[in-house]
């Protein structure tokens, strides 16, 4: 009787599938639409219709993925590490270590800092538009520090919050109410300011430069062939889907398991059309972005003060923080999967503390340390690099420090996000093979395979195209004139862009080759 009642309690603390489609909402609708709408109209030539095409073009892919991924994460109900354990059912062994350190080592920490850092970054603009102020620098010498102080802030924050589930998911249920107050906001701000005449950067055939100019003024391809800066913007939009496969990776936590891959079908088709509506609505006036709606209301609508306060910076105010709730999905996820890890053998080094602690409490402590100790390292090498290492012309509001960081964590968040699609197409094409051959049994679906091969092959283009323009756009720059306006600048900023590719790349292969050597050297011993 005792046995039952208290597995009606732990049923009763699990996530329900209406709380496991809020854990998606919260998972994706955040920073990626308001910072990479803009990047999309850029891309598409500031021609609307072409932008729009992108969306959908990207977000169908999205959505085939996650019908493919229903039957991919059949057979994993019972696990927390969503695609780590994907592809060490469906691929190689060194897929599985490739994705296991990825995640572990590169993918968790870069997360906890580019959050944080679009959380101050929309903070910063909401502070601006409550002091009617175009610019949103704070004129301090080191208010990267502040920056800083608060990325760890909250990361510690939400650490501790997510090592229970249920306080982890009500505080994603608060945020998620935050989060569509300004998705409302934005979508009829932007349509009133269309009505009331602003002013925007749109044309009616798409702008790209000559072609010339990648030689003459050092002008990357992405603006000069049309195509090209269309499927860099699709790799933007992949970035606003960023998360959803964190969902699967609760499933322990889940009052029905089986329903996980529904619950992230139905949000992130709901999501889709959120998506398409703020891509419109931002791009039909200013520049692309939510920023621009701040010296419209002000310089071309003369709004009054109190009007433009309430309505912008609250707005902004509240973009901050539905960011948050990202993070707070994050921290639920990251020290789960790690603790499931540690408890399989994966992570030996920690055995010995796991089983320490593991008898006071079920929760994963020692996992939420180790992830605190290697996240806040990184945060705070990142910071430096992004502030002392990098220079781009891409924000000129915040001051030059925060202008750097900001463009870093841009990048940063930009490889983070298409090397974990790559591991998710690795997956599926592994499901793809698993269909000839029938070795792993799997909850099958309609339509898998011709959903399963377009998003595998949309995926291999958006992000061949993603990793190969910069490579090429850096070699180009061997022909174009040193004495062009900020040669200096261009070349440090693509030279950067490939440096950080290459660390997310090599680093975390790093465990997975060593893997193989060993496993090489013990076949030659036998």
């Amino acid at each position: 009787m005792a046995t039952i009642q208290s597995d009606k309690a732990k049923n009763k603390n699990k996530i329900s599938f209406f709380g496991a489609l809020l854990i998606v909402f919260g998972a994706l609708i955040g920073a990626g639409i308001f910072f990479k709408s803009k990047s999309v109209l850029e891309g598409s030539g500031f021609n609307l219709a072409l932008a729009i095409a992108s969306w959908i073009v990207a977000c169908i892919s999205i959505i085939a993925m996650s019908f493919s991924l229903i039957e991919i994460a059949s057979v994993s109900s019972k696990s927390n590490l969503s695609l780590i354990i994907w592809n060490k059912i469906f691929n190689s062994k060194f897929v599985y270590q490739l994705s296991k350190s990825f995640i572990i080592y590169a993918y968790l920490p870069f997360t906890y800092f580019v959050m944080p850092v679009y959380f101050m970054q929309m903070l910063q603009d909401a502070i601006a538009a409550f002091k009617l102020s175009e610019s949103a620098s704070w004129g301090l010498n080191f208010d990267w520090i502040i920056v800083l102080l608060v990325t760890l802030v909250v990361f510690y924050y939400f650490l501790v919050v997510g090592l229970n589930s249920k306080i982890a998911q009500k505080h994603n249920t608060v945020i998620l109410f935050f989060k569509f107050i300004p998705i409302i906001s934005t979508v009829i701000l932007g349509f009133v300011f269309l009505a009331m005449g602003a002013s925007n950067q749109l044309a009616s055939q798409p702008q790209f430069s000559n072609i010339s100019n990648t030689i003459t003024q050092g002008e990357s391809l992405a603006k000069t062939l049309p195509g090209v800066g269309i499927l860099l913007s699709m790799a933007a939009i992949f970035f606003t889907y960023e998360g959803f496969f964190t969902v699967a990776g609760l499933q322990t936590e889940m009052k029905n398991p089986k329903k996980t891959p529904l619950a992230i079908m139905i949000g992130i088709a709901l999501t889709t059309i959120i998506y398409l509506l703020i891509a419109i609505a931002t791009s039909i006036v200013g520049d692309g972005s939510i920023s621009s709606f701040l010296q419209i209301a002000k310089d071309e609508l003369k709004w009054s003060q109190q009007v433009i306060q309430w309505i912008i910076g609250t707005t902004n105010l509240f973009i901050a923080i539905s960011i948050l709730g990202i993070v707070n999905v994050f921290t639920m996820w990251g020290p789960r999967a790690i603790d499931e890890l540690i408890k399989n053998g994966e992570l030996k080094f920690l055995e010995k503390w796991h089983q320490k602690y593991n008898q006071k409490t079920d929760k994963p402590i020692v996992a939420s340390w180790f992830l605190a100790i290697i996240s806040t390292v990184l945060i705070i090498i990142l910071t430096l690099v992004g502030v002392y290492g990098y220079s781009d012309n891409t924000y000129s509001l915040y001051g030059e420090s925060l202008n750097n960081l900001y463009a870093f964590a841009d990048i940063s968040g930009n490889w983070s996000a298409l090397i974990t699609f790559a591991l998710i197409a690795a997956s599926i094409y592994g499901g793809i093979q698993n269909r000839k051959t029938n070795l792993i049994t799997t909850q099958k679906i309609k339509y898998f395979k011709p959903l399963a091969y377009f998003s595998v092959i949309s995926i291999v283009i958006i992000l061949s195209s993603a990793f190969l323009i910069p490579i090429i756009d850096l070699f180009l720059l061997t022909g174009v004139d040193p004495n062009v306006e900020n040669f200096n600048l261009i070349l440090k900023v693509r030279i950067t862009k490939i440096i950080v590719l290459i660390l997310f790349v090599f680093l975390p292969s790093l465990p997975a080759f060593y893997e193989k050597f060993k496993d090489k050297k013990l076949l030659s011993i036998r």
